[in-house]
């Protein structure tokens, strides 16, 4: 039974209301709605109210009748008066919510995104393969949705399920990293207040070592495949042909490869000298001259970059990405990376050239000690090994085609 003095109409009332010619007139349902009805017969949901600190009697309309039936109209007036006890003006509130809708709209997840793109490219800042991975992975299933309508369970199963089940467990780990930073900027203007991000698990990839040829009838394919690489694929970057080919010959860490400066090159002595990344000493990497004839080759190809191997945009260094997406386009994904050349020269120098293991661990810059302890000396056996690179390069070259 309904309370006295609210909830006075019956929906047949409401529907049987009609207007009157002459004059507007309201029905009392109590609790300080009305419905209006005004001389067209159109009808109006009213909810009049003191404004909260104001101390003024406002009207505002909840809707028009039958879109809002009555049901729906006591509800809203109920969550309204909730609104009054906090102190809240309804129709302030009702403009904020319209406007913070308003404004998730026009920050769509792709929006938002290129913006953050866009800062980080003021800032100098590589990401042609993250690009590359928002183009693939999030744009084309998330890009035109709202923050508040991007939820754990949405991401899980539009971007990151997707990922896992074609066994990209490395890109699905770089996208979540991607996402995190576009979700923080997200968050700071005030889209979201929660990171979902933060919250996606993603499955741990099975421990082993980086992907290498080891054998040499399998190398001798690859590395046709590699020297060949700018008549497989035209547009490719002068820089990232001859980065490739360094790759193989010096086998050094990817991420010292990618960050070799011009400064680090001693064209006299003619080889590298900078600061391993793993001892924090200074390792030399004596160049065979095959490799020194093409560290020339482009040393001088972007006079305005500190850098050696420098991107598309001929003043930032390749991508981390970089060597492993040519050595994919070529067909060995899953069978060769980057780091794994290490592999494949510490292999075949010790089984094939049969050169002696401290000569190959000092020039993979790893800490080795002689038979009185002492640690990594970045001058031993320099000549020795200036003879083993050189002899690796003659190996390699031995195993090309006629061109």
């Amino acid at each position: 039974m309904a309370t006295r003095g609210i909830n006075k109409l019956s929906a047949l009332q409401v529907k049987k209301a009609k207007p009157d010619p002459d004059k507007m007139y309201k029905l009392s349902d109590g609790g300080n709605l009305y419905l209006r009805i005004d001389q067209s017969g159109s009808k109006y949901w009213i909810f009049n109210y003191t404004r909260p600190f104001l101390g003024k009697r406002n009207d505002l309309s909840l809707g028009t009748y039958p879109e809002v039936s009555l049901d729906d109209a006591r509800t809203i007036r109920d969550e309204y008066k909730k609104l009054i006890k906090q102190g809240i003006d309804p129709a302030m509130e009702r403009i904020e919510t319209k406007s913070q809708k308003q404004k998730e709209a026009e920050n769509t997840f792709r929006i938002v995104a290129e913006a953050w793109l866009y800062k980080r490219e003021l800032e100098q800042k590589q990401d042609e393969e993250t690009i590359r991975r928002l183009k693939h992975d999030a744009y084309p299933y998330i890009g035109d949705l709202t923050f508040p309508q991007l939820t754990l369970e949405i991401l899980e199963i539009k971007v990151f399920k997707r990922i896992i089940e074609r066994g990209a467990l490395s890109v699905a780990k770089r996208l979540k990293s991607d996402l995190n930073q576009i979700f923080k900027s997200a968050r700071k203007k005030k889209l979201i207040q929660y990171n979902p991000i933060e919250d996606i698990e993603l499955p741990k990839p099975q421990g082993g070592n980086f992907a290498a040829v080891t054998e040499e009838q399998d190398l001798a394919p690859m590395l046709n495949k590699i020297w060949n690489y700018s008549k497989l694929y035209t547009r490719c970057l002068l820089t990232t042909q001859v980065a490739l080919k360094i790759s193989v010959l010096t086998f050094q860490r990817p991420g010292e490869i990618r960050k070799l400066k011009k400064d680090y090159f001693y064209r006299e002595e003619r080889c590298f000298k900078f600061t391993a990344s793993k001892t924090k000493q200074l390792h030399i990497v004596p160049l065979s001259d095959q490799a020194f004839d093409l560290i020339e080759s482009i040393i001088d190809l972007h006079p305005y970059s500190e850098y050696i191997f420098v991107g598309r945009d001929g003043k930032t260094i390749i991508s981390d990405n970089t060597i492993n997406s040519a050595l994919k386009r070529l067909g060995y994904g899953g069978e060769q990376t980057a780091h794994g050349f290490r592999a494949t020269a510490r292999t075949m120098l010790d089984e094939i050239l049969e050169q002696r293991v401290d000569f190959i661990e000092h020039q993979l810059a790893h800490k080795v000690k002689d038979n009185n302890g002492t640690a990594y000396n970045r001058t031993k056996f320099l000549n020795s090994r200036r003879a083993m690179m050189q002899e690796w390069a003659d190996y390699l070259e031995s195993l090309l085609l006629p061109q």
